[in-house]
């Protein structure tokens, strides 16, 4: 299991190219800086990170490029809302909305770094909580 931890890490940070803690609790996806992540910032951060993680630039995810990012296979099937194997990037950008949502326990719009760490694991790569 540990293993697998730092394989993913390791993966994101190839892909990414940037350390989510030298971007802060939100790995980079606080756009404006100010301590918190608004889904607006969620929503503009999704077709670049969707970029990345489509290696073969189809415009859709599979199973093996979804899991190459750090994604887990029963979450590919929760987002995967057709059915058809391939996760699109409306599919992607509505699942990390309906995450933020379950993150944002204060229902502010906001998601503060109290919220963030209550729903985090150790370790765990914001990347992973709202996309994969």
């Amino acid at each position: 299991m540990m293993i697998r931890l730092w394989a993913t890490v390791a993966i994101l940070l190839l892909a990414f190219g940037t350390a989510p803690a030298a971007d802060g609790p939100f790995g980079g996806l606080d756009a404006n800086g100010n301590g918190t992540l608004e889904q607006t910032e969620l929503e503009k951060a999704a077709p670049e990170i969707f970029k990345k993680a489509d290696r073969s630039g189809d415009g859709t995810l599979d199973r093996d490029e979804f899991k190459a990012a750090g994604g887990d296979p029963a979450r590919f099937d929760e987002i995967d809302k057709d059915r058809n194997g391939r996760i699109d990037l409306d599919e992607f950008s509505k699942a990390a909305v309906e995450r933020f949502k379950q993150v944002d326990t204060n229902r502010d719009g906001r998601i503060d770094n109290q919220e963030l760490r209550s729903r985090q694991k150790p370790i765990e790569n914001p990347l992973l909580i709202f996309y994969f």
